[in-house]
C-alpha cells in the first residue's frame, strides 16, 4: 500500500507469500502417503540417480561466449548512460522548460499523455500527504494507539485491529471534498483527446468525482470505490454508499453474508497491486508522447519505476514541491536511470516547482487553456455544492464542522495562484484561506459567504500510497 520506504508495497505481482495472489500462491495438493523405502532401497535409489545425473549432458558455455556477454551488457550500460557507443536521442523539446513543453503539447506531435499522480495533487483540497513533517497524515495518528504509524495501513494489523483504520476512515472518507485545479487540468487533457491514462496512487476517488473516464484511469493502490469481504471462499462485493453507512455508524464492516470482515479495496502494506495496473503499462508506455509526473515523490515501488518504462526520446514533465525521482550514478551505470534535470547530459526532463495546481494553471496559460480550465473548475464544483458535495450516490453525509478541507471557492483560489507562481508559500497561504471557508447547505449559501475559518484536522487519502517527502 502505501509509502513506507521504497520497496513499498507487497512487490510487483507477488503476494506476501511470494505467489500471484494475496497471500501467495495457491497451495499444491499433499503428495499420496507411501511406505518408506528400506535403507538398502534407498541407497540404490540415490546410485542410480546419480548414474542419471553423470550421464545426462550440461551444456557449457563455449569459450568466451561468457565473456562476450558481460561485454555486450556494459556497452549497453555505457551508451544508455554516458552516451557512448550508441546513438543519443534526438531532443524532442526545443528548451527544457515549461514553456518548451507547452510549445511541444501545440505542435501536434503529442497525443499520447500518461499522467502519474500522487497525494500531492490533493493536499489543496484538504487531504493530507503522509510524510510531511508536522502536517503528513503518518505525523498524526498518536491518538490511535499504533505500535508505528504505517501499521494503520498493515494487512496483518488491520485483521486483528480493525478499529482504528475504520476510526481514521471517518475523517478522510471520499465524498466530503472536491477535485483541485489538476485534477480538472487532467480532465481537460481528456477532453481534448490526449491523455491516455492517468496513474493514480490516491484513494480518495477524485480523478473518478473531476470525470476522468474509468477506462482512462489506472488506481495503482486501489480504491475506496469498492470493498471486498476478506474472506477468501466468500469475497462477496459492496459499494461504496454500503461501506459509508457503515463507517458513519461506527461499525466495524462485516459481510451480511458470512459476517467476514469486510475492507475498501485499497492496496495496504502486503498486498498486490491491482492486474490492471499491470496489464495496461507494458502498452501504454510504449506510445507515451509525455510523461506528466505531479504530486509524488517516487519513493514506492512498483509505481516509481514506471518514469523510466517510457521510450529514451519521451519528455517528462514533473510538477512537485521539489526534485524527485532522480538516481544516483552508480544505480544509472546499472540500467535504472532516473530523472535528470540538471546535468550536461538532460535533454527531456522538465521540473516546475510549486504547489500542483500552480503548476497546472501555469501550463494552462502557456497553452492557452486558463479561461477553460478555471471555468471548468467553477462550474464542476457548483454541481457538486448543488449535490450537497456528493457525487458518488453513496448515503447522505454525516455533517462535519470543517467540511470547508473541500477546496472552497473556486474563483478565490484560482485568482491569489495566478500572481504566486514564484511564491508558492504565499499562494498556499491564500488558498488554504479560500479552501478552508465552511461549505453551507445550499439555501443558507447567500446568506454566509464568509464563514470563520475552522481549524483544520487530517484527512482523506488512507493508503493512497503516495508518500513522500512533501507530498506523496
Amino acid at each position: 500500500m502505501a509509502d513506507r520506504d521504497g520497496t513499498g508495497r507487497g512487490g510487483a505481482g507477488s503476494g506476501p507469500g511470494g505467489g500471484s495472489g494475496p497471500g501467495g500462491g495457491a497451495p499444491s495438493a499433499p503428495a499420496p502417503a507411501r511406505d518408506p523405502p528400506s535403507a538398502p532401497a534407498a541407497a540404490g535409489a540415490r546410485q542410480e540417480e546419480a548414474e542419471q545425473d553423470a550421464e545426462s549432458p550440461v551444456s557449457e558455455p563455449e569459450p568466451g561466449a561468457s565473456a562476450d556477454a558481460d561485454m555486450e551488457l556494459l556497452r549497453t550500460l555505457l551508451s544508455r548512460t554516458l552516451g557512448l557507443g550508441g546513438d543519443k536521442p534526438e531532443p524532442v523539446l526545443d528548451e527544457l522548460s515549461l514553456a518548451g513543453v507547452s510549445r511541444f503539447l501545440k505542435s501536434g506531435r503529442c497525443k499520447n499523455i500518461v499522467c502519474m499522480v500522487g497525494a500531492g495533487i490533493s493536499t489543496s483540497a484538504g487531504i493530507p500527504d503522509f510524510r510531511s513533517p508536522g502536517t503528513g497524515l503518518y505525523s498524526n495518528l498518536q491518538s490511535y494507539n499504533l505500535p508505528y504509524p504505517e501499521a494503520i495501513f498493515e494487512i496483518g494489523f488491520f485483521k486483528k485491529h480493525p478499529e482504528p483504520f475504520f476510526a481514521l476512515a471517518r475523517e478522510l472518507y471520499p465524498g466530503q471534498f472536491k477535485p483541485t485545479v489538476c485534477h480538472y487540468f487532467m480532465r481537460l487533457l481528456q477532453d481534448k483527446g490526449l491523455l491516455l491514462r492517468c496513474y493514480t496512487q490516491n484513494i480518495d476517488t477524485l480523478e473518478r468525482v473531476a470525470g476522468l473516464d474509468p477506462e482512462l484511469l489506472v488506481e495503482a493502490h486501489g480504491t475506496f470505490f469498492t470493498s471486498h469481504c476478506l474472506r477468501p471462499s466468500c469475497r462477496q462485493s459492496y459499494s461504496l454508499a454500503w461501506m459509508r453507512e457503515r463507517i458513519f455508524s461506527s461499525l466495524v464492516p462485516k459481510c451480511e453474508k458470512c459476517q467476514g470482515l469486510v475492507k475498501p479495496d485499497i492496496v495496504f502494506f502486503g498486498e498486490n497491486l491491482p492486474s490492471r495496473f499491470f496489464a495496461l503499462l507494458e502498452s501504454d508506455f510504449e506510445k507515451v508522447d509525455l510523461l506528466l509526473i505531479m504530486g509524488t515523490s517516487l519513493q514506492v515501488q512498483p509505481f516509481a519505476s514506471l518514469v523510466s518504462r517510457v521510450p529514451t526520446n519521451t519528455p517528462r514533465l514533473l510538477i512537485n514541491k521539489e526534485k524527485t525521482g532522480q538516481s544516483d550514478p552508480l544505480m544509472s551505470l546499472m540500467g535504472f536511470g532516473g530523472m535528470d534535470f540538471d546535468s550536461d547530459k538532460a535533454y527531456r526532463d522538465v521540473a516546475w516547482l510549486g504547489d500542483c495546481d500552480s503548476g497546472c494553471l501555469a501550463l494552462a496559460e502557456l497553452l492557452g487553456w486558463k479561461e477553460e480550465l478555471e471555468e471548468l473548475v467553477r462550474r464542476e464544483h457548483a454541481a457538486i455544492d448543488a449535490k450537497g458535495g456528493d457525487r458518488d450516490g453513496g448515503a447522505p453525509q454525516k455533517p462535519r464542522g470543517d467540511e470547508a478541507k473541500d477546496g472552497g471557492h473556486p474563483t478565490k483560489s484560482l485568482g491569489d495562484k495566478e500572481k504566486a507562481q514564484s511564491d508558492p508559500k504565499k499562494s498556499l497561504g491564500s488558498k488554504a484561506k479560500a479552501e478552508k471557508e465552511p461549505r453551507k447547505p445550499q439555501e443558507d449559501k447567500d446568506k454566509a459567504p464568509s464563514d470563520p475559518e475552522k481549524s483544520r484536522r487530517g484527512s482523506e487519502e488512507p493508503p493512497h500510497g503516495t508518500g513522500g517527502t512533501s507530498q506523496n
